[in-house]
């Protein structure tokens, strides 16, 4: 009797042992593999958007630029020598500080240091009647008007950008040259990472 005893409560002991087992294997869950993103994948993807943004925004507000007379002359209208005109570039800047967010602080600070240089370059070439630095659009960096940039742009397949920590370099191709090579350009941007988000800081190159 005793040993009947002892087998069925063997057989409840390991009856509830494998219960147990299949309740913690029940209860155990796979930890759940992140999902690994390639960063610049995604940083090459903000920039994108930051150009086009920009460029989609100052092709429609394009004649507000030309609202604010950054330079003037000193003594006859319309003539040399001229100045910078430095109370306007303020409120030229603050403009563009809160109505294009896509321009970086960086881009403020390159663009003052370019007025410097035409103040300086004023000085000099006192007989000039073509303000130098004047004779071309900064955000295009040509002569033509925003919207043929802009076609351009959309048009090109021709994207090269290179990340290299919280700066970047963007090259786009002209659409019309089939076999894109570096220096074969529409245009050339700089942009710098400014807490966290990709901000143009320059455009053109030297």
């Amino acid at each position: 009797m005793k040993k009947y005893a002892f087998l069925i409560l063997m057989i409840v002991s390991l009856s509830c042992k494998d219960k147990k087992n299949e309740t913690v294997a029940e209860n155990k869950t796979e930890t759940p593999v992140p999902k690994v993103v390639d960063d610049s994948v995604k940083d090459s993807a903000e920039i994108r958007t930051v150009v086009m943004d920009f460029y989609n925004w100052y092709n429609k507000n394009y004649t507000r630029f030309q609202e604010y007379n950054l330079y003037s002359s000193i003594r006859k209208k319309d003539l040399p020598p001229y100045k910078i005109n430095w109370d306007v570039v303020e409120k030229y800047q603050q403009f563009i500080k809160t109505a294009a967010p896509q321009l970086g602080d960086a881009f403020m600070s390159n663009q003052r240091s370019f007025f410097r240089q035409c103040d300086s370059a004023f000085k000099v070439d006192v007989e000039d009647d073509i303000p130098y630095g004047f004779d071309y659009d900064w955000y295009t960096n040509s002569q033509e008007d925003p919207q043929y940039l802009l076609d351009g742009i959309n048009k090109s397949g021709k994207w090269m950008i290179n990340i290299k920590g919280d700066d970047a370099t963007v090259e786009i191709g002209a659409p019309e040259d089939k076999n894109y090579t570096s220096g074969s350009l529409l245009i050339q941007l700089d942009l710098k990472k400014e807490s966290g988000q990709w901000k143009i800081a320059k455009i053109g190159n030297d």
